[in-house]
């Protein structure tokens, strides 16, 4: 064989192999965006930061499946251990790093029982990650950029690929620059659409728009409500028509959103009365029959 065919043959193995590997990262893109709706950009970019052996941080409300993403990507490489926490300012490095081993510290020796907590994890989620405080803060730090922890006097190589940090808001203190800094992707998760707000519930079509201008509602009123919240409303709504000896929900079933919806408790009368007006009910209207017609 020539050298020329030599060389040729192996520019097609070589693109073989390429077209293979796509092929497979296309096969798995689908499958971690199954089910999502309005969140490619943040499937995409969180694979390619755990393929690059860097983190990302996902900056949006609560409820918009960052969680979920997170252990996708732990399904998806279905390799070591997956760590989820959600600290808060009081949170100690136990809950993070593991408890210390009463044994070594009955032998003057300080160390972590690390398995099934951060360092010995190869996906991590950590929610709110800015609400670190700082005895977590410097030990976190080094996991992050050097893959090291520092257990008792002895620092050991983790496993960890990619942490996954989701918070409501940018920090403020100059103190969390660092752990900002740590992440090279960063991506705002927002609420779904209007556009796909129907496709994220999958109901009769009256109900549907009964829900949308409820929604649009919502947000005049300036009343927070996460697309989780949503299907978790849904689903009860279900339950309560399959319960009722229904097939799929009615615009009455709908009645019960006063008591899923509201953020403060006055706003609980402002969606039952939403709710009557867009229904038609006037104030004549026996409140105690709809009541009954509801729970039976």
């Amino acid at each position: 064989m020539t050298q020329w065919a030599e060389q040729y043959h192996e520019i097609i193995n070589i693109l073989a192999q390429t077209e293979h590997l796509k092929s497979r990262l296309n096969k798995l893109i689908h499958s971690l965006q199954d089910g999502f709706i309005e969140r490619e950009t943040a499937v995409r970019l969180a694979l390619l930061a755990l393929l690059s052996g860097e983190h990302i941080l996902l900056i949006g409300t609560s409820g918009t499946a960052k969680s979920e993403l997170a252990r996708r990507l732990h399904h998806a490489i279905n390799e070591g251990d997956y760590f989820e926490r959600l600290p808060t300012q009081f949170s100690v490095p136990e809950e993070i790093f593991g408890p210390l081993s009463i044994k070594s510290l009955e032998a003057d020796r300080y160390h972590r029982l690390t398995k099934n907590y951060l360092p010995s994890a190869s996906i991590v989620f950590i929610d709110e990650i800015f609400k670190v405080n700082s005895a977590i803060l410097n030990s976190l730090l080094t996991l992050l950029n050097e893959r090291e922890f520092n257990n008792g006097d002895v620092r050991k190589k983790v496993p960890l690929l990619c942490v996954v940090g989701a918070s409501n808001e940018l920090p403020e203190d100059d103190e969390l620059a660092a752990l900002y800094d740590r992440f090279l992707c960063r991506y705002e998760v927002k609420a779904v659409s209007d556009k796909q707000f129907i496709a994220l519930l999958k109901l009769p079509d009256d109900v549907l728009a009964l829900l949308h201008s409820l929604r649009s509602f919502l947000v005049q009123k300036n009343i927070p409500v996460s697309d989780r919240r949503w299907r978790k409303a849904v689903k009860l709504l279900q339950v309560s028509a399959y319960t009722n000896g229904q097939d799929s929900i009615s615009v009455w079933e709908c009645w019960l959103l006063q008591h899923c919806l509201w953020h403060v408790p006055a706003q609980r009368q402002l969606i039952l009365d939403w709710y009557q007006s867009h229904l038609g009910i006037g104030a004549c209207f026996n409140q105690e029959w709809l009541e009954k017609l509801v729970h039976t």
